[in-house]
């Protein structure tokens, strides 16, 4: 009996359009949104990668003083690469190698991040690549959250990036901290 009731469902080609309708509509919303959200979670990592890597470049190729002002302009300029809405924190760190171990030489932080000290460099040892004896490196961090537009099962993210290059045309790149605003131009 029960065989029979459910041989002549799976033959019944009649339909109601409505009923369809009802399931398959918020299944093909659900799955355009997500669709969207997912792209768009991905092109925001992406960009952040990208942009990491583009202050990174910037800071290695600096012969002059950098100072913390400089580092603040860099974070707006990342926050415009990534089209981010101010939320975005920074940290730069200049690392050195004495052979045994990782120190830093100068550190500096936007967005309320903390910056990095001598303590900090045990836990990242490992992150590292290898450095020759007195060799810097530029550490170069960026946290930027991620918040979906709609609940499709992705959380809020912060996506992470660390990348590292060295001082191009310099042993290292000289940090001011003190200085945290730009000289007034000159009225001319």
């Amino acid at each position: 009996m029960l065989t029979t009731l459910f041989n002549r469902f799976w033959k019944d080609e009649s339909a109601a359009v409505t009923m369809e309708t009802v399931i398959v509509v918020p299944l093909l919303a659900w799955t355009f949104s997500g669709s969207f959200i997912f792209f768009d979670a991905y092109r925001t990592y992406n960009s952040s990668v990208k942009a990491t890597y583009a202050i990174a470049d910037i800071i290695s190729r600096q012969t002059n003083t950098v100072y913390a002002y400089d580092i603040d302009g860099m974070a707006s300029l990342f926050e415009h690469l990534v089209r981010n809405t101010g939320e975005v924190q920074l940290r730069v760190t200049q690392v050195s190698w004495d052979g045994t171990d990782h120190t830093v030489d100068w550190s500096d932080a936007t967005g309320g991040q903390a910056r990095l000290f001598d303590a900090n460099m045990e836990d990242m040892a490992d992150q590292f690549p290898p450095m020759a004896v007195s060799e810097r490196l530029i550490l170069v961090e960026s946290f930027i959250p991620y918040r979906p537009a709609f609940d499709v099962g992705l959380d809020i993210v912060t996506f992470t990036n660390f990348t590292f290059t060295r001082p191009r045309y310099a042993g290292q790149v000289p940090f001011d901290g003190t200085v945290t605003e730009p000289p007034a131009n000159p009225a001319s």
